[in-house]
C-alpha cells in the first residue's frame, strides 16, 4: 500500500468513520481493497464514504419498496385491501 493510499484510508476511518460519525473504533472494519477505485478515481475519504452511504441507502429503498410491494399482493390475494393503484 502506497503511503498516500494508506494516509487516505486513515483519514477514512480515523477523521471521516469515527471523527465525522462517530463509530467508534472497530465498529466499522475499513478493507483498504473495498476503497481503493474510490481512491484511484480521486475521491476524497469524505466523498467516498458519502458514495458507499448514498449507495447502502439505495439499496435498503429498493429492498424495502420490494418487500412493500410483496406485502400488498399478499393483501390482495387475501382479499383484504384493494389493489394499488398505478399512477402514470
Amino acid at each position: 500500500m502506497s503511503r498516500k493510499f494508506g494516509e487516505w484510508i486513515r483519514v477514512l476511518d480515523e477523521e471521516v468513520i469515527q471523527g465525522e460519525f462517530g463509530y467508534e473504533r472497530g465498529e466499522f472494519t475499513v478493507y483498504p481493497s473495498g476503497w481503493r477505485h474510490m481512491f484511484i478515481e480521486g475521491l476524497t475519504p469524505r466523498q467516498a464514504w458519502q458514495r458507499a452511504m448514498d449507495a447502502h441507502k439505495a439499496y435498503r429503498d429498493e429492498e424495502d419498496a420490494k418487500k412493500l410491494a410483496n406485502y400488498q399482493r399478499i393483501l390482495v390475494e387475501e382479499g383484504r385491501a384493494p389493489p394499488p393503484r398505478m399512477e402514470g
